[in-house]
């Protein structure tokens, strides 16, 4: 659930938001590169504030955002590329480095969830942008495609809804990644703001999903319905905005990459599969709902 805020809480809220409003003017690696460590200071000051039990995750968290902000750092200045990019999907959690972001996010409170997942990529997706050259394009589909397939393989097994939008979080930062690399900042940004809206709508209604049997019946014909549409839209079935906005990115990613035609073939598949979970999760639901006091398949 949302938490309330503390005056510390909305200090730390504002600051944040500052620094990656000023953050978007830069150009310099070596000055955006510090801003990002201001910026990790001040959420995890942030998290810090709203956190109602252990910190064991919000500190791994935070030790793994350092330990990929040291490697950026390190292997920008030598000029070693590979692991320059290793480091950033790192930081994101991408192929090869799922695991520990899906366990530790997966453990937050709701708004350190949506930050985390959301405004909390810009600053690394940023510093992509800055630091990517076309020539290691092959190396940084790979990520992108593993990554979703992974993905994809991971929603077939998951009946958490939660857990759901947390590797939602992981697979969509393929998506991102192509709008920056195909180099069309609308469809990125149309993508980004889609995506941001329908985390924040999910999680504030996931309470209401999670214990729906304690509320009147029309409450319950409301949150439905609400579940109906963000799990459509989740799944960008067409023509709800996440289609359009992944067919935004798809489309300027074909004009711009000579793989185009087999990267499509991939991200169709794996979105076929993203679809399929979403749809078979929401049938689920809705037996649930209506047919038992247990509502086991979204604990």
């Amino acid at each position: 659930m949302f938490i309330l805020f503390t005056p510390f809480s909305y200090i730390f809220l504002t600051a944040y938001l500052l620094v990656l409003f000023f953050m978007l003017t830069l150009r310099n690696f070596y000055i955006f590169w510090l801003y990002i460590e201001v910026a990790i200071l001040l959420f995890i000051g942030l998290a810090y504030t709203i956190f109602m039990h252990s910190y064991t995750q919000l500190m791994l968290y935070f030790l793994m955002q350092t330990l990929a902000s040291f490697g950026i750092l390190v292997f920008f200045t030598l000029g070693f590329d590979y692991l320059l990019y290793s480091a950033l999907f790192l930081k994101l959690g991408m192929f090869p480095f799922i695991s520990w972001y899906l366990n530790v996010l997966y453990r937050f409170p709701s708004f350190t969830l949506l930050l985390s997942s959301t405004l909390h990529k810009l600053p690394p997706l940023f510093l992509f942008y800055i630091v990517y050259r076309s020539v290691y394009t092959n190396f940084i589909l790979a990520s992108i495609l593993l990554s979703l397939i992974i993905g994809g393989v991971y929603m077939l097994t998951i009946l958490d809804l939660r857990y759901l939008i947390v590797v939602s979080s992981m697979a969509n930062n393929s998506f991102l990644l192509i709008g920056l690399i195909s180099g069309n900042f609308f469809s990125f940004f149309f993508f980004f703001s889609i995506y941001f809206l329908t985390t924040w709508l999910v999680l504030i209604t996931l309470k209401g999903i999670l214990k729906p049997l304690i509320y009147p019946y029309s409450y319950k014909h409301r949150v439905m319905l609400l579940t109906v549409v963000l799990l459509l839209n989740i799944a960008a079935i067409p023509p709800l905005p996440m289609f359009l906005a992944k067919f935004s990115v798809i489309f300027y990613f074909i004009q711009s990459s000579p793989l185009s035609f087999y990267l499509l073939i991939v991200l169709v598949l794996a979105n076929v599969t993203i679809i399929a979970r979403y749809c078979q999760l929401f049938m689920k639901y809705v037996t649930q709902v209506y047919s038992s006091s247990s509502v086991y398949l979204l604990r």
